[in-house]
């Protein structure tokens, strides 16, 4: 992916922030201080703001359950319409994955389909994701990819594993039970969600700089524009494309700074910075 350009090559939009799952190391039931959902006007507004800019990427999630949200449907039909080059990602942890939702992503040509579960046994699993049921986030996710099998055109499809203490014994079983059913299976160390999750940062997460900051960029259900997925409460936030285009907000010489300093591996001149521990960025 291109990087360093004057507008971002991938977006991430945080639709809503609904999710039936209460996760241990998810700080989203802390969230409280902006909309629960996006207002859609502003959700279109944005997607038109990214007409004919070359955006490769789009994610219609940041911080909740994307399937969750009341207008995804219209929102993949408005993206598939507006940006009809861009490849659609969906984060998913499979709950809400039922026959329909599935047909309706693929209706809309989601090009990417990731589901988070970070356990290969129901007494792991349940203990990571609270709220949610072992055998029917499995059953439904296995349902999609039978699914898939029928569908002309490639979906690509991963399982990401979130790693704690409790359930990094299952590793191995994890990546034996799920390679060759899925394109790619992800094992991602805890990082303590920059200072705002439950659990501080495992294993091999430390701060190595971001992968994505010169091409990515995040947008609130509130219209905030931040540097990375873990400002989950808004540390660092460097404009709103409900006063400014997104065009101006990237070139602004704040996320310019940021950009730069990230590159350089400096991480003191802002919070959101100082407060990450993460390699998976």
């Amino acid at each position: 992916m291109k990087q360093r350009s004057d507008f971002p090559r991938s977006i991430l939009v945080e639709t809503t922030l609904r999710c039936p799952a209460d996760c241990i190391f998810c700080p989203n039931k802390k969230i409280t201080e902006r909309p629960m959902d996006m207002p859609w006007e502003l959700f279109r507004h944005i997607v038109d703001d990214c007409r004919n800019r070359g955006v490769e990427e789009f994610h219609p999630f940041i911080n909740g359950e994307p399937l969750a949200s009341h207008y995804l449907e219209d929102a993949l039909a408005y993206i598939k319409q507006i940006l009809p080059g861009t490849a659609v990602h969906i984060y998913t942890n499979g709950s809400l994955l039922d026959d329909r939702t599935g047909e309706m992503l693929l209706r809309n040509n989601v090009r990417e389909v990731h589901f988070s579960i970070d356990g290969v046994s129901k007494s792991v699993y349940e203990q990571h994701r609270r709220g949610l049921v072992y055998e029917r986030v499995i059953a439904n996710v296995m349902a999609f990819l039978e699914r898939l099998k029928k569908h002309p055109a490639k979906v690509g499809t991963r399982v990401v594993l979130t790693m704690t203490p409790e359930n990094e014994a299952e590793v191995p079983e994890f990546r034996k039970f799920w390679e060759g059913l899925v394109d790619i299976v992800d094992v991602i160390p805890c990082d303590g969600r920059g200072g705002e999750g439950r659990l501080p940062a495992y294993g091999d997460a430390r701060k190595m700089g971001c992968f994505h900051v010169d091409y990515r960029t995040y947008i609130l259900t509130d219209g905030s524009v931040v540097a990375c997925c873990k400002d989950w409460a808004g540390y660092t936030v460097l404009g709103n494309v409900k006063e400014s285009s997104l065009e101006s907000i990237w070139n602004s010489a704040e996320y310019r700074q940021l950009r730069s300093d990230v590159s350089r591996g400096v991480f003191g001149n802002f919070e959101v910075c100082r407060r990450c521990v993460s390699d998976s960025l």
